[in-house]
């Protein structure tokens, strides 16, 4: 049982139909907001903007959201008096550039990874006939990492993406159905909507994300600076029990089971075959292909790693990025709050260290 005595017991939090969603499912279905004193209702969300506007506007208390989008919240909403922070990362990576199936098959890349399939797009670009409408390419957000891992694999193919290329955004579990239509050639999105678009053989994974860019911080924990102010104790208890719940999912052993909660109708509503490639770290990436082990694609917050931690380093890095594609606020690395992390550690081994005593092992 916690100590906490949370001002604000009954929350409701936000997230999207992604894998990485897990730990809000997870610390609910394990009873670890219970733990906590905390009574959670989470609320499954569309897209970011309509989740990040929700939280803004006080229709929720926290939200697993886009690592950059505390940092460049002045950017899209210029007028917002509010701030947003972070004082937990929840995961790491969980992206992948997936290309449509009939533009690859027009491809030939030499060889199937991140580089072979940059080279071989930007030769069948180059080969187009002038006047010819430019391939369009999708990502979830105008500042997701997922832009700049997109923007990223392009350049570094010697595709530029403000010129050679269309981008747009959509929400994630609008990709594959996009891509099934035509509409798109191809996307950057999270898991599983990769590997659904390659179960479907509607797609072709041309590179997961952290091939390109590995433990690019992905989701944080997020809420308002003034819902902070009022509920500190609220905040270290949500954090606490969304610490544990990362930690749960780090060990490869439980995601098993994680995938048929994150599986339910109430949850993901997709099926366990798609959710478990990525979590059990398996690539997926042409259709009736063997899958490759890919390391690392789902890297989750634990207290004996620093991928948890929210740095101005950080944040600055992740600015520094977003300033490639249009100005942005380069003072906001504030907003990653090292110290919010550092003070769930502490009162989480305090936790562990009373509960040992009551054991009578200490």
């Amino acid at each position: 049982m916690s100590s906490l005595q949370a001002e604000k017991p009954n929350l409701k939090l936000l997230y999207l139909r992604l894998t990485d969603s897990a730990p809000l499912i997870i610390a609910r279905e394990l009873g670890l907001f219970e733990r906590y004193g905390l009574k959670v209702e989470l609320q499954r969300e569309t897209s970011w903007a309509t989740l990040r506007d929700k939280l803004i506007g006080g229709a929720a208390d926290a939200a697993a959201m886009l690592a950059p989008m505390p940092l460049t919240l002045k950017q899209t909403l210029p007028h917002c008096e509010e701030e947003l922070l972070s004082g937990l990362i929840l995961s790491c990576n969980g992206n992948a550039i997936t290309l449509s199936k009939s533009l690859y098959d027009q491809l030939s890349p030499a060889t199937h990874d991140a580089a072979g399939n940059g080279a071989a797009l930007q030769r069948f670009i180059s080969s187009r006939a002038e006047g010819e409408a430019p391939l369009t390419f999708a990502s979830v957000y105008p500042f997701a990492s997922h832009t700049l891992q997109l923007r990223y694999w392009l350049n570094s193919a010697g595709i530029n993406p403000d010129t050679d290329v269309r981008l747009l955004v959509l929400p994630p579990e609008q990709m594959v159905d996009h891509l099934r239509r035509g509409d798109i050639d191809g996307f950057c999105v999270g898991e599983p909507w990769n590997t659904l678009a390659v179960q479907e053989n509607i797609g072709v994974i041309a590179t997961p994300n952290n091939a390109l860019m590995p433990a690019m911080p992905e989701k944080v924990l997020a809420v308002t600076r003034s819902w902070h102010e009022a509920n500190p104790a609220t905040h270290m208890a949500l954090r606490a029990a969304l610490l544990e719940a990362c930690g749960w999912l780090s060990d490869r052993n439980q995601r098993r089971d994680a995938v048929g909660i994150l599986a339910r109708p109430e949850n993901l509503d997709l099926p366990e075959a798609t959710i478990a490639a990525s979590l059990n770290d398996q690539l997926l990436s042409l259709h009736g292909k063997e899958p490759v082990q890919n390391t690392g694609w789902h890297l989750f917050a634990h207290p004996q790693t620093e991928h948890g931690r929210p740095t101005e380093q950080k944040a600055r890095e992740l600015v520094a990025l977003c300033n490639d594609i249009a100005p942005v606020d380069t003072n906001t690395s504030q907003l990653f709050c090292t110290d919010l992390y550092q003070q769930t550690l502490d009162f989480l081994r305090l936790q562990q260290l009373g509960s040992s005593k009551k054991a009578g092992t200490v």
